[in-house]
């Protein structure tokens, strides 16, 4: 009888055990994702950021434009399994400004809900409207110029949309609007609003 309480002991030990290896991990923080520019030298800014985050305890890495895909793909992956973090939070300069939009769309199609879009000056060609989920987007950008451009919203955007144009305030060009520490402060107040940090 002793044996057979012991076969059994073991057997729900190791079923909670696999249970609990097979259980997906939950991320540990927010998850914020900022991406760079063109050839990634021009945005140092988007570094600087990151690394100012981080040192305030905010899970922010920066990655190279044209990442952005990989890392969408992941988060659906991640999110059916039950390992994501929320709020999730994209940040991009230029052309990183134009991708923060098409990762926010289709992270949204894909059933993903994004809080925050912070883009500065995107370009140079016209970023995608925004059309899924509700996020809150603000956009740091220079009236007038060519290379940057406002966002804009389309048909199934459920969400706010701020276009500030920086020359009210600095005097900033589209390389330096990233590094600009009043553009940053701005930006960086707004990210930590929405995570609560």
């Amino acid at each position: 009888m002793a044996k057979l309480k012991s076969i059994r002991a073991g057997v729900f030990g190791l079923l909670a055990m696999g249970a609990t290896l097979g259980a997906a991990t939950q991320a540990a923080a927010e998850e914020v994702y900022v991406l760079r520019g063109a050839f990634d030298v021009f945005s140092a800014g988007m570094n600087q950021m990151t690394k100012r985050m981080q040192a305030r305890g905010i899970n922010a890495r920066a990655y190279s434009n044209g990442a952005w895909r990989g890392l969408a793909d992941n988060i659906i992956k991640r999110d059916r399994q039950g390992g994501v973090s929320y709020p999730i939070v994209i940040m991009g300069h230029s052309v990183g400004g134009q991708e923060a939009a098409a990762m926010s769309n289709y992270l949204g199609q894909n059933g993903i809900r994004v809080s925050l879009v912070v883009g500065f000056d995107p370009g140079f060609a016209q970023p995608q409207p925004f059309r899924y989920g509700s996020p809150r987007v603000v956009n740091f950008y220079i009236a007038g110029q060519p290379r940057g451009h406002p966002y804009r919203s389309a048909a199934g955007f459920g969400g706010s949309i701020n276009n500030i144009n920086i020359k009210s305030f600095t005097n900033a060009d589209h390389v330096a609007i990233d590094k600009d520490p009043k553009v940053q402060s701005r930006a960086l107040s707004v990210v930590y609003a929405a995570v609560g940090k």
